[in-house]
């Protein structure tokens, strides 16, 4: 399939399952049971060979996800996965759940930031960082949190095409460079 196509495909599912979602009030709800559902395919590769599997019926399938899903999941988020899987379209859940989220942040006026940090930082960083975040940006804030130890120390931050480099390791090869440009330019003033 062509990547326009999947594209199309991912817009009008995802803005469908958010129509219905905003029209139930269940858009929170729904953001969650994608994510859950999202994650258990992952994990559990063969259930998403099952249900994408063209061999099997689209009935079967659909009675497959209501037996396991039934009183764990709403039934909009049901109904529309046994929708993707009789449609072929389950191995798009990814990129569906991924836009749904964008939307959902969208119209609760989030705005998602992430935040690169050396190490593991405790709540009280966090929400610290979240407050300031949403008073920087006077909105709601989206944090996530990635640890990577070869920063040093320091932070990383990145909201949309933004990114805001504070770290050690950047601050070390800054002076590095500097240090290379200024020898390189105190040997050319000396001549051969």
């Amino acid at each position: 399939m062509s990547q326009s196509r999947r594209y199309i495909v991912r817009e009008i599912y995802s803005e469908v399952l958010f129509d219905l979602a905003e029209q139930g009030g269940q858009i929170n709800t729904v953001q969650e049971e994608m994510a859950v559902v999202r994650q258990i395919l992952k994990r559990e590769p063969e259930f998403a060979s099952l249900l994408g599997s063209e061999i099997i019926k689209g009935d079967e399938k659909i009675a497959i996800i209501r037996r396991i899903f039934e009183g764990r999941l709403s039934d909009l988020t049901i109904h529309f996965l046994g929708v993707l899987a009789r449609r072929g379209r389950i191995g798009f859940l990814a990129s569906i759940s991924d836009r749904f989220e964008a939307l959902a942040d969208e119209y609760h006026h989030r705005q998602p930031v992430e935040v690169t940090v050396a190490k593991q930082p405790d709540a009280a960083f966090i929400e610290k960082l979240r407050a300031d975040m949403a008073a920087a940006l006077k909105s709601e804030v989206k944090l996530s949190i990635k640890v990577d130890p070869a920063l040093i120390g320091g932070v990383v931050v990145r909201k949309d095409d933004m990114m805001i480099d504070g770290s050690v390791r950047s601050s070390l090869e800054n002076a590095v460079r500097t240090i290379v440009d200024r020898m390189k330019e105190k040997n050319r003033r000396r001549g051969p």
